[in-house]
This record gives C-alpha cells, sequence and structure tokens, in this order.
C-alpha cells in the first residue's frame, strides 16, 4: 500500500473489527494483544488482512503524526529485545507482519502495520492467550465462545471444498459421474485438442485432484457438475431446495417441493426457471397484448440464489441452501452468517468463504467476480416499484433475504421505508450521486403533495443511522443525503 493509497484508506475507513488507529503506542505486549485480536478477527471475517496506523486520532481520524518507530522500538525490561523480534518469538502461528513507515508533506510520520493471515490455519496467540475484537476492544476469545467456535469452523469450511468426495477414479469414471460436457462448454473449452488438455484445466479449476495414475473428484467438483447428487451421499443434503406454500405462512399447505438432484451449476439455470415458474403473476395489455409479469424480478432472483450457494456456510450441519415462495413474498436463506455488514453489501468488494467455488461458478459464468450483483438487485427491484429487500441474520446458522410484493408507499411500515431509503441512497451513493426529498418521491411515485411523508420518513431514517446529510450547512430544501458508511462534504 502506497501514501495515496493509505490515506484514501483512512479517509473510507472507521476503526473496525479488523482495523484499529493509534497516535503514538509504544508497547510491545500491547501491540502483540492487537496483533492476535486483529489477525482473529479477520480470520473470523473471512478477510487476508487487518490493519493498525499510527499517527490518526481514532474518533476523528486527524492525521497528527507519530513518534513510534516499529524498527527501532525495544521492549522494556531488562532484555530490551527489538518489537519485531518480540513479536515474531512470542505470537503463535507465525504471522507474516510487515511494518511500512510513511512521511507526508508536512513532515507528519505514520506507520502502518498489515498482518497477513492468508496462510493462517488456527487461532493467532501471544504470549500463550487468544484474542479478538468485539467491537473496537480487544477481548479474550475464550470469554467469546461462539466467535471462537465460529473461528475453529472457518478453518474447516476452507477445507471442505478440496476434500476428497470419491477416489482413485480413472478419467472414464469421473465422466460417468460429472457432466464434463456441460463445462466444456460453459468454460468456453470446446478448441481444446486432447484429454490431456482438458484433464489439466479441471486440476487447475479444483474439480479433480490427481494420485498416482488416477483421480479424486473433490466436493467442489461433485457439488457443481454431479450428474446425479445421490452418488455423492455426504453432498446430498447440501442442495438446494424450492418450496411453494399455498398462502403467506410456513403452516399453510406446501403445493410444490423439491430437492435438487444435480450438480449446483448443472442445474442452475433450471431452478431459475422452476423458481420464476412458481411465482405469482400479474397480467399487463399496456402494449396492446397480453403480457404475464412476475411479481419479482428475474435478475434479482438470479442474483440472490446464487448468492446464496457461493456463500453458504458448510460448517453449519443439517442446512441447505433454501427459497420459499410465499403468496405475497419470497425468501431465499442459506446456511451461516455473511462476512460483512449486510448493510455493506452493495459498496464493499465480494468476500466468500468458500472461494475455490466462487472461483468456479465465476469461470461458470453463474457469479460475477466484480460484485455487481447486489446493485443489479437493488436497482431491479426499483425499477418495478417493488420495496427494498429486507436481510435477516439467525444468529451463525443462517442468512435469509426476503422480497415482499407491491405495496404503497402510504402502506409501508416504518422499517420498510428505512429499508428502501438507504438502499436507495446506496444505489445513489456508488453512482457518485446523493438522494434528496425529490429523488425519493421519484423512486416511489409521489407527487409534491407528499413532500412532508417523504421528509418524515428521511427523518426516521436518519434517526435510524442508516443516511446521513451529505452536507449539514445545506438548506432544508438543498438538504441531500448519503449512507451512513459515505463520505461527506466536512470528511471529502
Amino acid at each position: 500500500m502506497e501514501l495515496d493509497d493509505l490515506l484514501e484508506f483512512i479517509k473510507k475507513y472507521d476503526e473496525s473489527e479488523v482495523l484499529d488507529y493509534k497516535e503514538n503506542l509504544k508497547e510491545a505486549s500491547a501491540i502483540g494483544e492487537y496483533v492476535s485480536s486483529l489477525g482473529n478477527s479477520a480470520l473470523l471475517a473471512g478477510f487476508p488482512a487487518a490493519h493498525m496506523v499510527w499517527g490518526i486520532k481514532d474518533m476523528t481520524k486527524q492525521i497528527v503524526g507519530t513518534s513510534f518507530e516499529p524498527y527501532k522500538t525495544k521492549t522494556s525490561g531488562r532484555n530490551k529485545m527489538p518489537l519485531t523480534t518480540h513479536l515474531s518469538t512470542f505470537t503463535d502461528p507465525h504471522v507474516n507482519l510487515e511494518f511500512k513507515e510513511f512521511t507526508l508533506q508536512d513532515k507528519k510520520k505514520l506507520v502502518l502495520l498489515t498482518i497477513d493471515v492468508k496462510h493462517i490455519n488456527r487461532p493467532i496467540k501471544y504470549h500463550g492467550k487468544e484474542y479478538i475484537r468485539v467491537g473496537t476492544s480487544n477481548k479474550n476469545l475464550a470469554e467469546f465462545p461462539e466467535k471462537e467456535r465460529r473461528l475453529w469452523q472457518s478453518f474447516e469450511s476452507s477445507k471442505f471444498e478440496l476434500e476428497s468426495a470419491k477416489a482413485n477414479l480413472s478419467f472414464d469414471e469421473i465422466n460417468t459421474l460429472l457432466n464434463i460436457d456441460y463445462y466444456v462448454k460453459a468454460r468456453n473449452l470446446t478448441g481444446l485438442s486432447s484429454t490431456d488438455e482438458l484433464i489439466q484445466n479441471l486440476l487447475e479449476d479444483n474439480v479433480i485432484q490427481k494420485t498416482g495414475h488416477k483421480f479424486n473428484i473433490t466436493n467442489l467438483g461433485a457439488y457443481t457438475l454431479a450428474k446425479n447428487i445421490k452418488s455423492f451421499p455426504k453432498l446430498e443434503r447440501r442442495t438446494i431446495r424450492i418450496t411453494k406454500y399455498r398462502g403467506n405462512r410456513t403452516l399453510d399447505n406446501s403445493i410444490f417441493d423439491k430437492m435438487g438432484q444435480f450438480g449446483i451449476a448443472v442445474s442452475f439455470d433450471n431452478v431459475i426457471k422452476s423458481v420464476m415458474s412458481l411465482l405469482p403473476y400479474t397480467e399487463d395489455y399496456s402494449e396492446g397484448t397480453r403480457k404475464d409479469i412476475p411479481m419479482f424480478p428475474q435478475i434479482a432472483i438470479r442474483e440472490l440464489i446464487a448468492n446464496a450457494l457461493v456463500h453458504q456456510d458448510f460448517t453449519v450441519i443439517g442446512s441447505r441452501p433454501f427459497v420459499e415462495i410465499f403468496d405475497s413474498r419470497i425468501e431465499i436463506s442459506n446456511p451461516g452468517a455473511p462476512l460483512i455488514d449486510p448493510r455493506r453489501f452493495l459498496d464493499y468488494k465480494p468476500k466468500s468463504r468458500n472461494d475455490e467455488l466462487a472461483d468456479l461458478l465465476g469461470k461458470l459464468n453463474i457469479v460475477e467476480s466484480r460484485g455487481t450483483g447486489i446493485d443489479k438487485v437493488v436497482n431491479s427491484l426499483e425499477e418495478l416499484d417493488l420495496p427494498a429487500m429486507d436481510i435477516k441474520i439467525q444468529g451463525s446458522d443462517s442468512t435469509v433475504v426476503i422480497l415482499h410484493e407491491q405495496q404503497k408507499f402510504t402502506d409501508m411500515s416504518i422499517a420498510e421505508k428505512n429499508h428502501s431509503i438507504y438502499w436507495h441512497a446506496c444505489l445513489k451513493y456508488v453512482a457518485d450521486e446523493q438522494i434528496s426529498n425529490a429523488t425519493l418521491r421519484s423512486r416511489f411515485h409521489l407527487a409534491t403533495r407528499h413532500s412532508a411523508a417523504v421528509s418524515k420518513a428521511i427523518g426516521n431514517s436518519v434517526d435510524a443511522g442508516l443516511i446521513k446529510p451529505y452536507d449539514i450547512e445545506a438548506g432544508k430544501k438543498n438538504m441531500k443525503y448519503i449512507p451512513f458508511w459515505g463520505t461527506d462534504i466536512l470528511n471529502s
């Protein structure tokens, strides 16, 4: 990270569970605890690194400079061990720590510590103790057993995709079990000149692994490309399930209930077609001929189901991706809690706990690596005048995204209005725009006479901490708003 990158990083990010600002902290034991707590929090969140920055006031993020010199600092006491040696000696497992020093034009100095956890496979200890961040405080990991459990599960989950689903197979046997024709077509590999080239691609994509003169099919290969998922018993309960109910409660009788029979990549298009066929439709004669319009846009359904598949937590036992269709809503869920705050889905780069699955589904054109999926969901819902998505986290076991049927602004609850205003603000912000009373009236197709009602809704969203003024000194009629995490005039 260069100086310009660091300054932009400071401007964009507040202190968090993976980032801490200090002015002149020099005590080796305190820095060691931060390495453990920030590093473990990064592991828990699935991030490749955590950071500390010296020379910054932690609340205001004012650049004040620092006198901390990491490569000259020594521990207190009789031994006077260099700080870097101390951290290397008393941190277990060994963590790659990179200190970088910067000098600004006004001679103020900043120090950046990058705590690289990409290759760590167990919780980080300092002096034999494990720490974790709770908000912006360092705590003993043992005091938070749920975080400790999830941290250990994060190591297990990362191994799942590459574990063997079936072993010691010939390539002909692999061809019998996996839909290699689909793989070749979806990966645009029809020009390959030999079976050896095809095998090399399958190896590079972690679909299979070589073992002597034979091959293993990985869980990743079986889960995505199986011709019959029952051939892989431990994966059978991981396929997506689609249920349609008669009514608006799970207590109502289901009129459709089906679980996937093939690999999720092979069956993905059919899953989307099945869901769309089960949605309620309305009739549209605006162009002179009848057109059936589904309750929810296909692009939103597609992106949310793809997200549910790729972001699921394979360590959660007895659970699977689920699509539940009711008369007035659809719920799409996946095992596991998200790795980032759900309110940041739209602006953060995508982060999957299942990197190999995400990579392969990207190559098969099922998910995007650019992270524009949620943008498409929010935009498509707005285009059809639908309420914004509602995201619910059910402990560490499940993430549920709910889409609701169309309703008038006046019929929405305060929470529903808050959701719609917040996601509207996010969509505008990433396009370098701000929302206002006027943009919201346009979003909800409201006349000018509804300005007071919209202002009240904006006030509720501000009070809920979801949006904030872009320019606090703007007049009431010219006031614009951005998401709570955006950069306002004062900090730009």
